[in-house]
C-alpha cells in the first residue's frame, strides 16, 4: 500500500472513532435525560400525594363536632329575662275561690276568697257607722259590690247590721234591682288604716230581709 492509501486509511479510521464518540455521548445524554425525565415524574407524584394527604386530613377536622361557643351577654340576659317571666307567672296564682255548704237552711252555698280592701278615706279614728249618708256606710256597699260584682247602681240593698265584733266586722243583704229574690249575705271586717274587707259571701234561697 502507498503512502497516500495509508494516510486515507489512518483519516477514516480517525472519523469512524470520532463518530463512535458522537454515538456515545448521545446514548448518555438520551440515558440522562431519561432518569431525569423519570425522577420529575416521581417527585410531581410524590408531591401530589402529600397535597391530598393534607387536604384529606383537614376535610377530617372540618368534620369533628365544634366545640358550643358560650352564650353572649345579652343571650344570657334574655334568657334571665324569660326565667323571671316564668317564675312571676308560676309564683303568683290566681286568687282562690272557695264553695262550701251551709248549715242554715236558707244558704244554697258558702263563698269565701281572699278580696282586695276597699281604700278607705276617713280620718282619724274609726267608727262603725249605719247612716245611710256617712263615709263608712258608702265605703260598707263598695265592699258589697267588690264581693258580689254588683254595681252598686244597680244594687238594692236590703239589710246592713253589726257583726260579730260590732267594731270591726258589719253584715249587709243585697240582691241586684232586677232580681230582688236572689239575695246575698255579704261579711265584711274593718282593716285599721286600710278599710272594708270582705271576708265571707252567702248566696240565699230566699231573701229574707225582703219582707
Amino acid at each position: 500500500m502507498d503512502q497516500k492509501s495509508q494516510k486515507e486509511e489512518q483519516r477514516r479510521i480517525a472519523e469512524n472513532k470520532v463518530e463512535a464518540s458522537r454515538s456515545e455521548q448521545n446514548s448518555k445524554h438520551k440515558r440522562t435525560s431519561i432518569t431525569l425525565n423519570v425522577l420529575i415524574i416521581l417527585v410531581s407524584v410524590l408531591i401530589i400525594a402529600v397535597l391530598w394527604l393534607v387536604f384529606f386530613l383537614t376535610a377530617e377536622d372540618t368534620k369533628e363536632p365544634q366545640e358550643t361557643k358560650p352564650a353572649t351577654t345579652q343571650q344570657a340576659k334574655d334568657t334571665t329575662k324569660d326565667d323571671t317571666k316564668k317564675k312571676d307567672t308560676t309564683e303568683k296564682p290566681k286568687e282562690e275561690t272557695v264553695t262550701e255548704t251551709s248549715d242554715d237552711p236558707n244558704v244554697s252555698k258558702v263563698i269565701t276568697k281572699d278580696w282586695k280592701v276597699i281604700p278607705t278615706e276617713q280620718k282619724g279614728d274609726h267608727v262603725n257607722s249605719y247612716e245611710m249618708d256617712s263615709q263608712d256606710w258608702s265605703e260598707k256597699v263598695a265592699a258589697f259590690s267588690e264581693a258580689t260584682s254588683i254595681d252598686k247602681g244597680d244594687m238594692t240593698v236590703w239589710y246592713v247590721g253589726r257583726g260579730g265584733d260590732p267594731a270591726t266586722q258589719s253584715v249587709g243583704t243585697i240582691s241586684t234591682k232586677e232580681d230582688p229574690d236572689k239575695a246575698y249575705r255579704i261579711y265584711i271586717t274593718w282593716k285599721d288604716g286600710s278599710g272594708w274587707q270582705p271576708t265571707k259571701v252567702e248566696e240565699l234561697k230566699t231573701n229574707d230581709k225582703k219582707n
